[in-house]
């Protein structure tokens, strides 16, 4: 115990200076969305980089074996990425997808008993300790520095490192996944991760009402529903629609919910903006709240009855993008509706205010966002330098660009001064199918997107060369081009530019300094409760919504938690709370 504790203070110090660096830095620009950007410690100078990265030659194809936690694609990255990465280095990649094998436990266990996880590896926080621990990633420290790109991003990478108890010394085995170059607590988007958005042509034609508590966030869906129940083409409607493919130790859908009341789930245990850890099962917390919310939901008629047993790219295609789920809450299903044309005829889905709300929001991620690249142990050296190559440019402003911005000419076009502008193409990009022409590598655009989906910088992040952010959603072309009938009408009604600075205003969105540290790894006994028990809260969490009336869904949660006991689930709380309070700390830490 005293070894865990002195090793959370030790991060807390790491952490606390690492954010003064970062805040004292020149403000080199602003970003679209109006937070400041700058130089932060991720672009400073560094001792890296003065001996310039080794050339390679590319005259020889090879092949990149990505083992990637985060993809939801197996196999090789084909269409315009596929050209891209082909014609700039000669490369292919291979992606190893576990969340998409049937069984992501058993291949990360046969992999790993075999020495070789990847060439390229992208893993969870805790799985990468593990792995360095086995010798199965390579230190990188005799090289990373060289790359320019990579240089910049030092301070980050040196101080995720340093934070692993694993590492000794100045070696360097991970990258993390979505640093950015704002600062550490600079959050630039115009929308929360989470909260509540509807079709605002059905909201205004309902009168607009206030909403003073998710009940009445309910009803106003059952008097939309009542007045559209299907879409145009005659498909019925839902209020909310639901899948199950996400779920891990809980259904993610209620987890996602739990934002709206200022918790976000972490294994077994809430953690709240206000630094609380309580159980997931404490019946004031957000989770309890999202099941009750979602409960009455499907009490009500709203409920999409599919949603039990639907994946999400069913529910995605065949129901989101067609107007037929009026009630959205990741701020990036908006994409698959909202449109400038869908703008000015006042369909796109807005925020909608609900005054008992307080929105948990982490900052963006500077220091990265829980899961990091690494260099496979088993590659050559020849294999190595052409990784590190790839690498350093998937954290340059070219490879940035292509990763977040797309095709050049195709998807968006450059300004006169220099900063870029989405075509009709790219504003209709996730929205319909867009085909792509030869010269850019064929077939279709979302087919042929980066399927590795993992960033070393995020889409958060200045461009050097617009002085905007590299997501095409804050630039000012598109803010501007977005200014529709609708956003109109909405920053009338709610005298605020977006749903960001609205929140602001009303203290309703609560920011938490976004910490990026290894935690500790569960031993044999505590994995095996986890699994016993998230298996359980998964199983009833499901059958609660659909309960048949009050009397089932709180029988159903009094036998979970009888069960839960019997599990050792007071166990597990504690390992999990005593598990994230160097993250508590930490956050507290940074806001000195």
């Amino acid at each position: 115990m005293k070894t865990k504790r002195f090793l959370s203070m030790a991060l807390v110090a790491v952490l606390a200076a690492s954010s003064l660096l970062g805040c004292s830095s020149d403000q080199t620009g602003t970003s679209s969305a109006g937070g400041a950007a700058s130089d932060a410690a991720g672009t400073e100078s560094t001792d890296g980089g003065s001996e310039g990265a080794p050339e390679v030659s590319h005259d020889e194809e090879m092949t990149f074996e990505i083992y990637d936690v985060a993809a939801n694609y197996q196999g090789e990255q084909i269409g315009w990425y596929g050209k891209v990465l082909k014609d700039t280095f000669n490369i292919k990649l291979n992606i190893i997808a576990p969340q998409v094998s049937g069984d992501a436990n058993s291949l990360y266990q046969t992999r790993t008993a075999s020495g070789n996880l990847g060439d390229i590896v992208i893993l969870d926080n805790g799985d990468m300790q593990d792995c360095i621990d086995s010798g199965l990633i390579m230190d990188i420290s005799d090289i990373i520095y060289n790359y320019e790109h990579l240089a910049e991003y030092k301070e980050q990478i040196d101080q995720f490192n340093q934070s692993m108890s694993v590492v000794e010394g100045g070696a360097i085995y991970a990258i993390p996944c979505n640093m950015n170059n704002n600062g550490p607590s600079a959050y630039v988007a115009e929308t929360t991760f989470s909260a509540p958005r509807v079709p605002w042509d059905y909201f205004e034609e309902l009168g607009c009402p206030e909403l003073a508590t998710t009940d009445d966030l309910l009803n106003m869906l059952v008097d939309m529903l009542e007045a559209h129940p299907t879409n145009e083409a005659g498909d019925k409607a839902y209020g909310i629609s639901m899948w199950k493919d996400w779920d891990t130790n809980y259904s993610e859908n209620a987890a996602l919910l739990t934002y709206w009341f200022g918790q976000q789930v972490k294994d077994s245990v809430l953690v709240g903006y206000d630094n609380s850890i309580v159980p997931l099962t404490d019946t004031e917390g957000g989770y309890y709240k999202a099941l009750q919310f979602l409960f009455k939901a499907n009490q009500l008629g709203i409920m999409d009855p599919d949603s039990a047993t639907q994946d999400w790219t069913t529910v995605c295609d065949s129901k989101m993008k067609q107007k037929r789920v009026y009630l959205f809450w990741y701020n990036w299903q908006n994409g698959f509706w909202n449109t400038p044309e869908h703008g000015e005829s006042r369909e796109n889905y807005m925020y909608v205010p609900v005054d008992e709300l307080v929105y948990y929001q982490q900052a963006d991620s500077y220091y990265g966002d829980g899961r990091v690249w690494g260099v496979g142990s088993s590659v050559d050296e020849t294999k190595k330098l052409r990784i590190m190559e790839f690498l350093d440019w998937l954290a340059s402003p070219e490879g940035l660009d292509y990763q977040h911005a797309s095709l050049e000419g195709f998807i968006y076009t450059v300004n006169d001064d220099g900063t870029y502008t989405l075509t009709k193409e790219g504003q209709d990009r996730f929205t319909a199918t867009i085909e792509v022409p030869e010269e850019y590598g064929g077939g279709s655009w979302s087919d042929g997107n980066n399927q590795v989906n993992q960033w070393i910088v995020g889409s958060a992040a200045t461009n050097p060369n617009t002085k905007e952010s590299y997501d095409p959603s804050l630039w000012a072309s598109s803010i501007e081009m977005n200014l529709t009938a609708t956003t109109n009408e909405w920053m009338e009604k709610y005298n605020a530019d977006n749903e960001v600075k609205y929140l602001e205003g009303t203290d309703q969105l609560k920011m938490v300094a976004n910490i990026n540290i290894p935690l500790a790894t569960d031993s044999t006994d505590i994995a095996l409760i986890r699994s016993q028990c998230g298996t359980l809260i998964k199983d009833t969490s499901w059958q609660m919504v659909f309960a048949a009336d009050e009397a089932e869904f709180n029988s159903l949660w009094d036998n979970m938690m009888t069960q839960l006991e019997g599990l050792s689930w007071s166990t597990l709380t504690e390992y999990d709370t005593e598990k994230y309070q160097p993250l508590i700390d930490a956050r507290i830490a940074a806001a000195e």
